[in-house]
């Protein structure tokens, strides 16, 4: 596309052209095994609320930063029935230190697959997790980078131990790794019931 001056734009098509060109957006789109949720970047500071639920217990959901999602239910309604589904979350490779993203959780009953959390680059890239139930410290530990399927490079929570009102929040702490706070409010998560995991070779939690 030709450069253009502000002067020279003259319809708002030129203008998301331009911001097309310089920002390198794209409107989404789908990996290999996985699914991608965004479409389009937050503006004025709010991130858009999207609604993540897997299509089955291999699919990966491709985690934004900056956005907030609600997941767990059939139809996406906070408080309905339970997808059934296990959750592989994989959060980016970040840009900045400092971003963030977070989860809520929205089943009715306890989510009855398992959750789990990976990264885009297993190979260098790492998550620190710390757990809590109703502010009480449950336990925390850091993945290593690896190969998926061999090394403990994901986080898992077991099935049955997520609820409505639960929330999983990432925040960047380099642009290698992630800090996970799983903060439990149902009086679910004990001792033993989040760990690291190596997963599945696939990139998906088992």
């Amino acid at each position: 596309m030709a450069t253009k001056t502000i002067a020279q734009l003259k319809t708002g098509r030129d203008f998301v052209d331009v911001l097309d060109s310089a920002l390198n957006l794209t409107d989404g789109g789908t990996v290999a095994g996985a699914v991608a949720l965004s479409a389009g970047i937050p503006t004025m500071g709010n991130a858009y609320t999207l609604i993540a639920d897997a299509g089955n217990d291999t699919t990966i959901t491709n985690l934004v930063s900056g956005y907030e999602y609600y997941f767990g239910t059939v139809t996406g309604v906070p408080g309905a029935t339970d997808g059934n589904n296990a959750m592989t979350f994989r959060l980016p490779t970040p840009t900045a230190i400092g971003e963030r993203i977070k989860i809520t959780n929205t089943c009715a009953a306890a989510h009855a697959k398992l959750i789990g959390f990976s990264v885009e680059v297993p190979a260098s890239e790492t998550i620190y997790y710390i757990a809590l139930d109703n502010g009480v410290f449950i336990e925390a530990a850091t993945t290593v980078a690896g190969v998926d399927g061999t090394a403990n490079s994901m986080v898992k929570l077991n099935a049955s131990h997520g609820q409505i009102g639960d929330t999983y929040e990432a925040v960047s702490t380099s642009l290698t790794s992630w800090v996970l706070t799983i903060n439990g409010r149902n009086g679910l998560i004990a001792t033993g019931d989040i760990a690291v995991d190596p997963g599945n070779v696939g990139g998906y939690i088992d």
